[in-house]
């Protein structure tokens, strides 16, 4: 346990809740970026090594499960770990807990390159980086691990029966002093698709806040293909990939409109439930009843 690294402690604004009552999912990687902050820092890159040489470790690909909701006014704290240093990638997590209850509420298990701020050009890791993440690593059997991602992933392609389900540029407010856009704002892009995938497929928040109804995510699945600089047009496309019993899955890529490449792919497990009691419920019968030739999983 003492090769575990505090990381974040704070609370649940308000305004970092969304319609459903719960902090929103690019809320819960604002604050483990923070947290992500602290990780680099025990590794020996301090803000003042990462400004002076312009070089700090990225998330190359990010799973992302939720374990209990957080409401407005929750008091949370978080810890960091290594898992591993495998070649010149490192394995690590964050997670966050609900401080009252001492309960795990989300956990971001992720792998890091070593990379110029600048050029987004990945680089060996430094020696000392190595030595001291190598001395941090662990198995940490203590701390929840995920187990694989249930169902294959969004592949970074094209696929017939997607569409743009948001279009927007990356602004100064969401970027790192380097340029780079922060990964809380790439998951709000992708919050803010799923209320157009669900009209996609006849599912509208009126008759849904008539039934008292919510959606959440369970868990994220996201791969970082490409760098996104600040002022770069940005277009989302997303589909249902499947649904069955009480879990839907969704896909998104987000695009890169000036090189036309796809940028960040994710992969979405959700479910509804009963805004009231806070269980899951069967799926509305939109879902079984989606054209299966549309979804997603039958071009995998």
């Amino acid at each position: 346990m003492n090769k575990l690294i505090p990381g974040y402690r704070g609370t649940v604004n308000a305004w970092e809740c969304d319609q459903m009552g719960h902090m929103n999912v690019q809320f819960y990687s604002a604050k483990c970026s923070q947290a992500f902050g602290h990780l680099q820092n025990a590794l020996g890159l301090s803000p003042a090594q990462i400004r002076e040489d312009k070089k700090g470790l990225t998330i190359s690909s990010v799973r992302i499960q939720f374990k209990s909701e957080l409401h407005a006014g929750s008091v949370l704290h978080g810890f960091c770990g290594i898992r591993e240093v495998k070649g010149e990638v490192i394995h690590g997590f964050i997670h966050l807990f609900d401080t009252a209850f001492y309960k795990l509420s989300s956990v971001f298990e992720f792998t890091a390159h070593y990379t110029d701020l600048i050029s987004s050009e990945a680089l060996p890791l430094p020696a000392k980086v190595r030595k001291r993440a190598e001395d941090l690593s662990d198995e940490h059997p203590k701390m929840y691990r995920p187990a694989p991602f249930a169902g294959a992933l969004m592949p970074p392609v094209a696929l017939d029966h997607m569409f743009e389900s948001g279009r927007s540029s990356v602004n100064t407010w969401e970027c790192d002093s380097f340029g780079n856009i922060e990964m809380r704002h790439i998951i709000g892009y992708f919050s803010n698709a799923v209320i157009h995938v669900l009209k996609s497929i006849g599912l509208s928040r009126g008759p849904l806040r008539g039934q008292n109804l919510g959606s959440a995510a369970l868990d994220y699945r996201s791969d970082f293909h490409a760098p996104l600089k600040m002022s770069v047009p940005l277009a989302t496309r997303s589909g249902l990939i499947g649904a069955e019993g009480k879990i839907f899955r969704f896909g998104h890529n987000l695009i890169n409109l000036d090189t036309g490449k796809i940028a960040v792919t994710t992969t979405v497990l959700g479910c509804y439930f009963d805004m009231a009691t806070r269980k899951s419920i069967p799926l509305p019968e939109e879902f079984t009843n989606y054209p299966k030739e549309k979804l997603l999983e039958a071009q995998f």
